[in-house]
């Protein structure tokens, strides 16, 4: 049976129940599933062009802000989402939600890898935390972010459904 957490996470109810965390974009969908700990995932489409200076003036710290900005308007859209897919990840695992919690996610601008900068106090210590960068399908990028989740290797597999 499916429960929701105060701001709306779904998980499974029963004792001993893998976490889980799904992102959905234009209709194709990623699925984590760990069996300890929690997880958070988030799916973009690289050929997305979201207006990235105004969002991350909004949402993201003023580092990273700054790091974006300096880079010339064609080549800001990627470095945007590999923040952004960082950070709603992050926010997905700790059932936060994203509203005053993205900019307290910082991680290092311009690597594909998130490199953590600093996390809100509530997430607990930053030893507690992986995360992956996947490419599960060409045009894509996502997040795997993983609190107290002994993760050696993540394993995909796509479903083609008619």
């Amino acid at each position: 049976m499916f429960g929701r957490e105060a701001k709306g996470r779904p998980f499974l109810r029963h004792a001993g129940a893998p976490d889980f965390n799904l992102s959905d974009t234009r209709g194709d969908t990623l699925l984590a599933i760990t069996p300890a700990g929690k997880v958070g995932v988030d799916l973009e489409h690289t050929d997305r062009r979201p207006p990235a200076l105004r969002l991350a003036r909004r949402y993201f710290a003023p580092g990273e802000f700054s790091s974006l900005k300096a880079l010339p308007e064609a080549e800001q859209a990627l470095p945007f989402l590999h923040l952004w897919t960082a950070k709603e990840a992050s926010c997905k695992a700790t059932g936060t939600g994203i509203f005053g919690y993205l900019p307290r996610w910082q991680f290092v601008p311009g690597r594909a890898e998130p490199t953590l900068l600093d996390l809100p106090e509530d997430a607990g210590a930053a030893s507690r935390w992986q995360w992956q960068r996947l490419s599960p399908a060409p045009g894509y990028t996502a997040v795997i972010a993983m609190r107290d989740c002994a993760v050696q290797h993540v394993r995909g597999f796509r479903l083609d459904v008619d």
